[in-house]
Parts: C-alpha cells; structure tokens; sequence
C-alpha cells in the first residue's frame, strides 16, 4: 500500500511557483502527514483483518484494555479516539454484537453508562497486541532511539501549537 508521494510534491512545487509566499515546506509536511498515517492505517487494517479488527475497533479495545477495571464510557471512548460521539456508539454496536465488549450502568453514576471488555475481548486484546507490537517495532527499525525521542518531542511540540489555535 506504498503511496507515491513525488506526485504530490511536484504538483505543490507548480503551486509555489505559481503563487510565491506560499510556506511550500510546511504545506509539504501537513500533506505527508496524510500520506504517512494512510500507510500506516492501512498496514494496521491489514495485520488486524485476520482477527476480524480494523485500527479503530482495535484501539477501542486497546483503549479499554489500558483502562482500569477494562471499562470506559463512551465519552471518554470518544476522546480517546477523536471520533465524534456517534461514530463510537455504532462502534460500541459493533463491539457487543461481535461479543468483545458489554454495556454497563455506571458504578458512579446509574445515568451513565460504561462499555466493559468480556472475557472474549480480554482474549482478543491479548493476542493482538504482539501482533500489534511486532509492526510498531518494524516501522521504526530504521530510526535510532534519539531520532524516536526527537520525534515525539516534535509532534508533541505540533499538537500543543495546534490546540492554542
């Protein structure tokens, strides 16, 4: 699922001729953003396929996994996921319908309601997360433990500009 980014990059280059004050460098990495979490969402759809997951249903899942007691109301769900409140409620469907996760009252709140791993999402979970890990470990193989800690310092240092605005 390679995408060719050249493409692109040639057609913002005929832009910034076109059209000089253009910040062609930061035009160029916002797009390859893009580009790199499409590669990245579809080698994760891939791997997941065999255990009839997708990225989103398994992070839903991961995220329940790392809450404690494995239960999060769909609210929180839906932070976590930075999906609108709808999208995670027919995701939350999804869920119990394949057995991975019940709906609960809330123990703090009876109006509330909570989505709880079952014992066959604890399963899942499980068994997916070194597959998981094997992949993570794979597209980072070629940057060495100060490149990953300057990367994260930068997208980090990205996300707190782009939450003031």
């Amino acid at each position: 699922m390679t995408h060719d980014f050249s493409r692109f990059e040639l057609g913002i280059d005929r832009v910034s001729q076109r059209l000089p004050g253009m910040p062609r460098d930061r035009v160029v990495l916002n797009r390859l953003f893009f580009f790199v979490f499409k590669e990245l969402d579809g080698r994760y759809n891939e791997r997941l396929a065999d255990y009839g997951l997708n990225s989103t249903t398994f992070l839903a899942l991961a995220m329940l996994y790392g809450n404690e007691g494995n239960r999060l109301n769909p609210r929180d769900l839906s932070d976590a996921l930075v999906s609108s409140r709808t999208h995670v409620t027919r995701l939350a469907d999804e869920m119990v319908s394949a057995g991975w996760v019940d709906r609960q009252t809330s123990t703090e709140d009876r109006r509330r309601v909570e989505l709880t791993l079952t014992t066959a999402g604890l399963a899942l979970v499980e068994r997916v997360l070194p597959v998981i890990w094997t992949l993570v470990d794979e597209q980072w193989s070629d940057f060495s433990a100060s490149e990953v800690v300057e990367f994260d310092r930068l997208l980090r240092k990205l996300l707190s500009c782009l939450g003031r605005k």
